[in-house]
């Protein structure tokens, strides 16, 4: 649809006069008569009750006038948003992460890096650690915070937390009463996996975990993100695995046990992904409010 079209018939709206209006737009009558048939006929509608003295909005009218608003007034904001950031008056830093990142790492160095960089919009989007590495690809996030990431060609990855990871079983589990759980106790307890995603590292990590107990897991359910997943685990549908950081901010109705027994050396790991040759001074800010990169490298 034609920006300047809508721009004519924002400002007609306003008027309800079109001379009044191709005044405000410095065109001929006859020049923004025609942007507005124009537009009726591309919309099939009448937008503007002719007939009337003053001019009225038709309802379509109406409701094409409070869009066509909002979309201009965010069209001025994104123009002015890349100007100043153009002329290095404003920033962006944008931000792909897991939602098991929000319970360690990542809000504390948002909260560092928005007290020192205020000017500086910050664009968060939640996604699975797989789906950062599209994005990062398009440049469409400037860095991924995800769990287990896969090697990127082109950039640099590096390990910022890693933890044992806990079973998650329902509060009247048999198994809630122990300290410790063995992947062998679970053969017979349906399995809960997330994220719900072909080539997801954490869940193929739980998979081998069962298979390097001798036990073939019972998969129940597989869930899109890890809150599901719990509360799957809370109406007694089955057992979930997480990180321990996800644990301290657990719920009432769920209970988290360490492993013991074959796996419970296995620890996950959190770590940031970025392009190698992303020259950004926002990037390297934000890097350096993130925890230090762990002495082994392995992810």
């Amino acid at each position: 649809m034609n920006l300047r079209a809508l721009q004519c018939f924002v400002i007609l709206a306003e008027e309800l006069n079109f001379s009044r209006a191709a005044e405000r737009l410095h065109i001929a009558q006859p020049a923004l008569s025609q942007q507005i048939r124009s537009l009726e006929e591309r919309l099939g509608t009448q937008l503007v009750d002719r007939a009337r003295r003053p001019l009225m909005l038709t309802e379509a009218g109406h409701y094409l006038c409070t869009e066509a608003r909002q979309l201009l007034g965010s069209l001025d904001q994104m123009t002015l948003a890349t100007q100043e950031i153009g002329i290095g008056r404003r920033g962006w830093l944008s931000i792909g992460f897991t939602r098991s990142s929000m319970y360690s790492v990542l809000p504390p160095a948002l909260k560092q890096f928005h007290t020192a960089y205020p000017q500086v919009e910050l664009k968060l989007f939640e996604m699975l650690t797989e789906e950062q590495t599209d994005a990062l690809r398009d440049m469409r996030i400037h860095i991924g915070i995800g769990r287990q990431p896969l090697t990127v060609e082109g950039c640099t990855s590096y390990s910022l937390l890693r933890e044992r990871v806990m079973v998650a079983l329902e509060a009247g589990h048999p198994l809630a009463a122990r300290k410790t759980v063995r992947i062998a106790d679970l053969a017979d307890t349906p399995l809960i996996l997330y994220p719900k995603h072909q080539t997801a590292q954490f869940k193929h990590s739980v998979q081998s975990l069962y298979r390097d107990a001798g036990v073939t897991p019972l998969v129940a359910h597989e869930a899109y993100e890890i809150q599901t997943a719990i509360a799957l685990v809370a109406a007694g549908l089955g057992v979930t695995f997480i990180g321990e950081s996800v644990a301290r901010h657990g719920r009432t109705d769920v209970i988290f046990r360490h492993l013991s027994g074959p796996g419970s050396a296995y620890r996950s790991t959190l770590a940031a992904t970025f392009r190698s040759d992303d020259t950004s001074p926002h990037l390297c800010a934000f890097l350096g409010c993130l925890p230090p990169p762990l002495a082994d490298p392995t992810l």
